[in-house]
C-alpha cells in the first residue's frame, strides 16, 4: 500500500522525487538533456543475475561508435563490472542480435541489454558512457521515481520543434553530468 502511495505522489508531483537525495547504490540511473538521453536499469535476468537495460534516446544530428569498453559499470571505488557485447531484441524469441560495436545515429532511439557477468551488480554507484568527446555521468535516482520519469519520457514529443517547452510541459528535468574529454575510441 506504501509503494503504491508513494508512486501516486510521485506521478502528481514529479519535481518532488527529484528533490530527494539520490541514494547511495541504485539500479536505476539517468542522463537527460537537451541532446540526449540515457536510462540504465539493472533488472532481474535470467538465472536470477543482473541485467543492465541500455536506452539512448539522441535528439542532435550526429553519428558516433559506442563499444562495450565505453560504459563504465562502477559498484564501489574498485569494482567495475567489464561490459563485454551489446545484445538488440529482433523480436524472434530467444534469439537476439548480438553484437560487440554499435553505431549510434542522430534523432534516434534504440534499446539494448548489456551482456556480461555482472554477478553481484543488481545496484550501482555510478554509471558513465564515453561516447564522441564526452563522458555522459548518468544521476543514481530511486527506482519508483525512475519509472515515473520513464512515463514522462515516453510522452515527449520527439518531432517537437521545442524540446525545451516539452520538458517543462512534462515537468523533465535535465539530470546528470556531461563533461568534455579528449580520448576518444
Amino acid at each position: 500500500m506504501k509503494k503504491n502511495l508513494f508512486l501516486v505522489l510521485l506521478l502528481n508531483n514529479p519535481l518532488w522525487a527529484t528533490q530527494l537525495p539520490p541514494p547511495e547504490l541504485s539500479a536505476c540511473h539517468v542522463f537527460i538533456d537537451y541532446d540526449f538521453i540515457w536510462t540504465l536499469e539493472m533488472i532481474k535476468g535470467a538465472g536470477g543475475n543482473p541485467t543492465p537495460i541500455l536506452n539512448i534516446i539522441t535528439f542532435s544530428d550526429g553519428e558516433w561508435d559506442l563499444r562495450p569498453e565505453q560504459i563504465h559499470l562502477v559498484k564501489s571505488r574498485r569494482r567495475e563490472a567489464e561490459v563485454e557485447k551489446f545484445s538488440i531484441d529482433t523480436g524472434v524469441p530467444g534469439e537476439p542480435y548480438v553484437v560487440q560495436y554499435l553505431k549510434v545515429h542522430g534523432e534516434s532511439f534504440i534499446g539494448l541489454d548489456l551482456k556480461g557477468d555482472f554477478e553481484g551488480y543488481s545496484e550501482l554507484k555510478e554509471v558513465s558512457i564515453d561516447l564522441g568527446n564526452n563522458r555522459f555521468t548518468l544521476e543514481r535516482i530511486d527506482c519508483l521515481a525512475f519509472e515515473a520519469l520513464a512515463q514522462r519520457i515516453n510522452q515527449v514529443n520527439f518531432e517537437s520543434p521545442d524540446l525545451h517547452q516539452d520538458y517543462a510541459v512534462l515537468k523533465i528535468e535535465l539530470m546528470g553530468k556531461r563533461e568534455a574529454r579528449r580520448k576518444r575510441y
